[in-house]
């Protein structure tokens, strides 16, 4: 064989040549693991380590406790939130969207969301 026949593959479906100098086509993916702040939350929380799992939360960025309770179905946030600092929520929810946050305030305790939402206003009459 020809060194040019050994670098040649066939395409199947078309039978047409491809050669590995031609530029193929960009490769499209997404990454379907579970986020790790979120497993290892749920984690605590289905081995019913309250205290860990908000100790977990916590330790993470604004922006990565917003993403958590956006992750969250509205049970498991409400178990969580109950004893977390109604501020810390409040900074949390300041960076999702609108939509988002009506979400996450309706999962929470009656008492937890009175104090998210005066905290919300209060930081929102600031600004």
């Amino acid at each position: 064989m020809t060194e040019l026949a050994m670098d040649t593959v066939q395409d199947f479906p078309t039978a047409t040549e491809f050669r590995g100098d031609h530029a193929a086509g960009g490769v499209h993916w997404a990454d379907m693991r579970p986020d790790p702040a979120v497993a290892g939350i749920l984690g605590a929380l289905e081995a019913g380590q309250l205290a860990a799992a908000r100790m977990r939360f916590l330790k993470l960025t604004e922006r990565a406790q917003a993403e958590v309770l956006q992750a969250l179905d509205p049970d498991t946030l409400a178990r969580l939130a109950d004893r977390l600092p109604s501020h810390g929520l409040a900074q949390a929810c300041e960076h999702l969207a609108e939509s988002e946050r009506r979400d996450v305030l309706g999962a929470l305790p009656g008492g937890k969301r009175h104090g998210v939402r005066v905290i919300l206003d209060h930081r929102a009459r600031l600004a």
